[in-house]
This record gives structure tokens, C-alpha cells and sequence, in this order.
């Protein structure tokens, strides 16, 4: 889809795996992506997820990294000619016999990105967070920043063996993160947090993760008196439009911005060719569980080489939007493999 109002950054991607440092020696990097961010003293700060593998020893083994009990870097190796295993998707091993994932193939951690200009970002030599071994020993996953009450607040998806749940961290620096633990338990990702309080209460957008299960992967809505006990919980909008774009699944992108319609909101819709694209809600100010409209059509999709190729193609993923003028500025993942930055007139999503 062509639209010459929507701007892509002449600069794609404005951050890159070789922009980045490997953790240790022995991993490689393979993406940096999915970032949550804000804008604080006229600088940009993402939060960005870092996805890094290990070199495997034998050629025909594949190994791969978790968090050890201890909390250390480990390691565990597969045979390729495995037959009970299935190793098609290059992002996870499989059982054949039961589907189940027994492994991821890399181990995301969060990397600090900062500019001056919000194109050029100087990216951290170390993860800024690093997964813990009980929730997060297969990794630390796509998260969203929402500045909150003069603190900065991150949702995030914590990935074990046990499942993937959605975690709370705070920082007002970037420097210091208070870990407030799992606030949505398995199956549960793709959760973000209103930026203000509504009739006293606060907001979060999430997706429990039903693939395969009764019901659909949808997007819902709960509320909070103090960001740690969620409760009525409330089914927002599903995938069930009839639209092939996002007929798959959906989940929220950005946090909710405040405009003077409503709430909008940023989210990815999959198609059945498990292609990312985004579209769009615009939720009653008031009542953010009214949905006062959608977009029918997606507002972005993977057009470029640097969307539809890399680790998993097809994707274009918005984490962070701002306001600036007349312009919605969007940071996303692309193909999970680059950040990229795209401007578009509010109005041009909104029409």
C-alpha cells in the first residue's frame, strides 16, 4: 500500500545489528528491534529488544543460549538430523510428536538507544536489563515505555519454559530499573499502559495468546488501582473482521496517545501468511473500553527490503509513537532484524 503522506526515515534503518556489541564474545547478533521508548529532556530513549545467538561448536549441531539457574549465560545443543525434532521455524526447536517449543534459538535482552535527533542513536555496549533465570531464562521480549506520573514504567514479555507472561519494570533514568515482577501470568504478551489515570483507575491494553485454543488471539482491555492486581478484564477487539490482513491475530503496538477524538492506538494485525502490518483504534476518552473506530485497511505494511527480509520477514512492528506537530512519529521493528522510524500525519490515519 502506497501513500505518499507516510514518510519512511530516508536513513532505514536508523538502527542496526552492527551497530551492536555482542553480550560475550561467543554470541552473535541477530537482531535489534521492538523498542519501547520516550522522549525525555529533547533527547530519544529506546528501549530496544536484542535478540543474540550462539556460535555452534559442531556443524551439525545447533546451540543455543538460555539464563542458568545461577543466573549465568548457558548453553544447550541439539542434533539437526534429529528426527523427533523440527527446526523449520529458525526462531524456536520443536517437538514433532507434540508441537510443544522446547527451546527458543536466541536469548533477547534490552539494549539503551539515545539521540540527539531521533534518527542517529548511540546504542549501549551492554544489555540495560538482562533476563532473570526463573520467568525470563529463555529471554526478555518487545518492550513498550510509557512515561506515567514522572516515572517511566516498561511492559514487557517474560519467556521461560513456562511460558510467556507480561512483567513490570520502572526507571526515571534508564540507569536504575526496578523489576515490579509478572503482572499477567502465561499465556499473556503485547501488553501496554495507558499514560494517565481515567476516573481514578489505571489502564492496560493486553493479548492473551489463545493460538490453537478456544477463542482467538484478541486484544483486551483491564484496569488497575495500583499497576500490580489487574482485574476486570474485558475482551476490546478481535480478529474476526473479515479483513485478511489481521485476520491471524492482533496485538497492541504503541501505548494509547491522547488525541482530541480519543485514545489512539497503534497495533499489529497477521495475516495467514503470518505477515505483520499495522492498523489502528481510536478508543473513547473517557471509556477506553468503547471502541469508537478501526481502520479497515492496514496503515503500514512490509513494502521495503529492509521489512520484508531478515530474521523473520514479512513485519513491521510499532512500539513507540509520539506527537510532534502534526505527525504521529513511529519507531518499529522491521522483519525482526532493524528499528526503523516512520512520520504520518495524524489526520491520515484518523481519516
Amino acid at each position: 500500500m502506497y501513500n505518499k503522506t507516510i514518510r519512511r526515515c530516508r536513513e532505514n534503518p536508523v538502527i542496526t545489528i552492527d551497530e551492536v556489541t555482542p553480550t560475550t564474545p561467543n554470541m552473535q547478533v541477530v537482531g535489534i528491534f521492538n523498542c519501547g521508548g520516550t522522549r525525555l529532556n529533547g533527547k530519544t530513549y529506546l528501549v530496544c529488544r536484542t535478540a543474540e545467538i550462539l556460535d555452534s561448536p559442531l556443524p551439525d549441531n545447533l546451540t543455543v543460549p538460555y539464563i542458568g539457574p545461577e543466573g549465568k549465560l548457558a548453553s544447550q545443543s541439539f542434533k539437526l538430523n534429529n528426527p523427533e525434532l523440527d527446526f523449520s521455524d529458525n526462531r524456536i526447536v520443536k517437538n514433532k510428536m507434540n508441537g510443544k517449543v522446547i527451546a527458543l534459538t536466541s536469548l533477547s535482552s534490552f539494549r539503551l538507544a539515545v539521540s540527539e535527533d531521533g534518527v542517529h542513536f548511540s546504542i549501549g555496549e551492554k544489555p540495560c536489563m538482562m533476563p532473570n533465570p526463573l520467568l525470563e531464562e529463555w529471554g526478555m521480549e518487545d518492550p513498550r515505555v510509557t512515561s506515567l506520573e514522572d516515572c517511566l514504567y516498561l511492559t514487557y514479555s517474560s519467556v521461560s519454559s513456562h511460558g510467556v507472561g507480561v512483567s513490570l519494570a520502572s526507571t526515571k533514568d534508564f540507569q536504575v530499573f526496578e523489576r515490579m515482577g509478572m503482572i499477567l501470568p502465561p499465556p499473556n504478551k503485547d501488553a501496554v499502559l495507558f499514560p494517565e489515570k481515567i476516573n481514578g483507575r489505571y489502564y492496560l491494553l493486553h493479548r492473551p495468546s489463545l493460538e490453537g485454543t478456544i477463542g482467538d488471539s484478541d486484544i483486551w482491555i483491564a484496569d488497575s488501582p495500583d499497576l500490580l492486581h489487574w482485574g476486570n478484564h474485558t475482551p476490546l477487539c478481535g480478529c474476526e473482521t473479515g479483513n485478511e490482513w489481521e485476520s491471524r491475530k492482533i496485538g497492541a503496538g504503541a501505548p494509547p496517545l491522547r488525541v482530541p477524538q480519543g485514545w489512539l492506538v497503534l497495533y499489529h494485525g497477521v495475516d495467514a501468511q503470518q505477515r505483520y502490518s499495522m492498523g489502528a483504534l481510536l478508543l473513547d476518552k473517557d471509556d477506553p473500553s468503547i471502541v469508537l473506530s478501526r481502520t479497515s485497511q492496514p496503515i503500514l505494511t512490509p513494502e521495503e527490503t529492509y521489512e520484508r527480509s531478515g530474521f523473520f520477514a514479512e513485519t513491521v512492528f510499532p512500539c513507540t509513537a509520539f506527537l510532534e506537530g502534526p505527525d504521529v512519529v513511529i519507531y518499529y521493528g522491521a522483519a525482526d532484524n532493524s528499528v526503523c522510524r516512520v512520520d504520518i500525519p495524524l489526520e491520515t490515519i484518523l481519516e
